[in-house]
């Protein structure tokens, strides 16, 4: 490995450093201001009220926090370390490999709360009259924790019958090495393609439901949800699709080169960095409720969420 790869393979592996942190205060800004809104509200009015996009949103916000911790202490110092020769042996052991598994568990776990945000706006849109998908005791008690048990049973394969948490050749953490086929694929298809094949599939039906309700909505109030539907949907595909080219780019490039350098690893937790830092940064523009929630005195009604 020449100097001027390492110096790249340093290089990301501080920006990854430097994002997740951001990642990791700006989600624990956000939870404390929705922390003390519920102290205030429950303190001025008595009763507390909590939304589904704001229940679903503390969820994303959590997924990301837990996310960014993981992969600091996991992927990013221990590389660190490793790159500035602190500590220049590492030793894979159970609990390397157990940490590898929850934190792509973790990921996954954030992939799908992306996927359940997208369900809520489907229900509402499609299945608008259907109260019990409305409730938010069903994403509370129901869907949430199913997203945790389904995103850690996902992955149990990588441990029970792949075997495929190894430690990274020139690394200082274990995961899954691109040269193993199968298991790559297995999880890049449960953690990224299939909850954005069915976020995309969700915001097709919005969108089409949508344009065949144009003609019985004001073309105001029309105008005005269209642009924040279609904006959040724009935003949520664009940003999981464009922040996942490098690492298809680079995983197509070692399979081509049958080469397993570092810096592929690299800009793969890179990009996932990225991802969270740009969500957890755009959260409150995204979502109104959020920002609605963090302003003003009182929580809106479910009736009249976007």
């Amino acid at each position: 490995m020449t100097n001027s790869t390492i110096t790249v393979d340093v290089v990301f592996n501080l920006f990854s450093f430097i994002i997740d942190t951001i990642s990791f205060f700006v989600c624990l800004i956000l939870l404390c201001a929705i922390i003390y809104r519920f102290i205030e509200i429950k303190y001025k009015h008595g009763q507390l009220r909590i939304d589904i996009p704001l229940i679903l949103t503390i969820n994303i916000i959590c997924s990301i926090l837990i996310k960014s911790t993981l992969q600091a202490v996991h992927v990013t110092i221990p590389t660190l370390i490793k790159d500035f020769q602190i500590m220049t042996y590492f030793q894979e052991t159970s609990f390397s490999r157990f940490r590898a598994y929850i934190l792509w568990s973790v990921v996954g776990v954030l992939y799908w709360s992306y996927t359940l945000l997208a369900f809520f706006r489907f229900t509402r849109v499609i299945y608008s009259t259907k109260r019990w998908l409305h409730r938010s005791s069903l994403y509370l008690y129901i869907l949430i924790p199913c997203q945790y048990i389904f995103g850690f049973i996902n992955m149990l394969p990588l441990l029970v019958i792949f075997k495929s948490l190894h430690l990274i050749p020139d690394e200082g953490y274990c995961g899954v090495s691109f040269t193993e086929l199968y298991p790559t694929f297995y999880v890049t298809i449960m953690n990224y393609m299939l909850p954005m094949s069915i976020i995309s599939i969700f915001y097709v039906c919005i969108f089409r439901k949508m344009r065949e309700t144009t003609a019985i909505r004001q073309e105001q109030e029309l105008d005005r949800r269209d642009y924040i539907v279609i904006r959040r949907m724009l935003f949520t595909i664009a940003t999981l699709s464009t922040l996942s080219i490098p690492y298809t780019i680079v995983y197509i490039l070692s399979i081509i080169t049958n080469q397993n350098g570092s810096i592929f690893y690299r800009i793969q937790w890179f990009s996932a960095s990225l991802c969270s830092c740009l969500f957890s940064l755009t959260l409150p523009l995204i979502n109104t409720q959020l920002s609605s929630f963090l302003r003003s005195n009182r929580l809106t009604p479910v009736n009249h969420q976007a």
